[in-house]
């Protein structure tokens, strides 16, 4: 494993809410998936012989996705997922998001998703056991940390996580993450090989309350990108890529170019705005 770089670690940051981790388990096993569970409340129970790390304090989702990319890379992945308990995965979820064939210059990749960001938003949305897969992907300029892979390139390009500038809850760190691989020369995809179900801060929202999490989170978010890439951080993604505007609905496809595999060669490609 030391000498020669192997494909994907997946790592789950959990606290409590096990019965979605136990599902999710189920679907890793299924894909033969490398994966490792970081239990921040320290109190998770394995199914079988899942790989767990007991930190002894609690990481949140940020410092347990760090940790989760360090450990991969320390141990010579190619690359680094970060996936949340709360989600469930399609068939050929893993060869989807390290497919050779996406675009040379890949530094971020992710599923499509029913309910995210909605530059991943699937057309429909089945259960991700029933997803028929896609041999098409979009270019895009964010992908959400919900379900994010980076590459060991990238990672090392451009630095990690910034654990510090988003505080408790991490939200805004994959915005962060998507700028500095951008301003890097890396591109962002969203692969319609791979889906996942997300049943939505249901770990969060059990232990702070969704009105207090969402609003401090989201206070954290924007005080952190600004301080970061300043006033006008927003005008730096394309309306309808991380959040839906306050009149009308974006629609992944009418912003987005998506492009087939097998009509798309291995050269870099731009994200295609058409809505902004």
């Amino acid at each position: 494993m030391y000498n020669q770089l192997v494909p994907l670690l997946i790592t789950i940051p959990v606290y409590g809410q096990h019965e979605y981790t136990h599902a999710l388990v189920h679907d890793l096993e299924r894909e033969g998936a490398d994966y490792l569970i970081v239990d921040n409340l320290g109190d998770y129970s394995a199914l079988s012989k899942e790989r767990v790390l007991k930190p002894g304090e609690n990481l949140g989702w940020a410092g347990g996705s760090d940790l989760g990319f360090r450990i991969a890379f320390s141990e010579g992945y190619s690359h680094a997922m970060t996936l949340n308990n709360d989600t469930r995965i399609s068939r050929g979820f893993v060869d989807a998001l390290i497919d050779p064939r996406l675009p040379a210059d890949v530094g971020i990749v992710g599923p499509a998703i029913d309910h995210g960001f909605p530059s991943a938003e699937a057309d429909e949305k089945p259960d991700a056991g029933d997803y028929a897969s896609r041999p098409q992907y979009r270019a895009v300029s964010v992908v959400e940390g919900t379900a994010l892979v980076l590459s060991r390139e990238c990672w090392q390009t451009i630095g990690g996580l910034n654990l510090q500038s988003f505080r408790r809850y991490g939200w805004g760190i994959d915005l962060d993450l998507a700028l500095r691989a951008r301003k890097a020369g890396y591109g962002l995809y969203i692969t319609e090989m791979a889906y996942i179900n997300h049943f939505g801060h249901r770990t969060a929202n059990a232990h702070f309350g969704r009105r207090r999490y969402e609003w401090q989170a989201n206070f954290e978010k924007v005080r952190g990108l600004r301080k970061l890439h300043g006033r006008k951080w927003r005008k730096q993604f394309p309306r309808g890529s991380w959040v839906q505007p306050m009149f009308g609905k974006a629609d992944a496809s009418t912003i987005y170019a998506a492009y087939q595999f097998e009509e798309q060669s291995r050269s870099a490609v731009e994200p295609v705005v058409r809505g902004y």
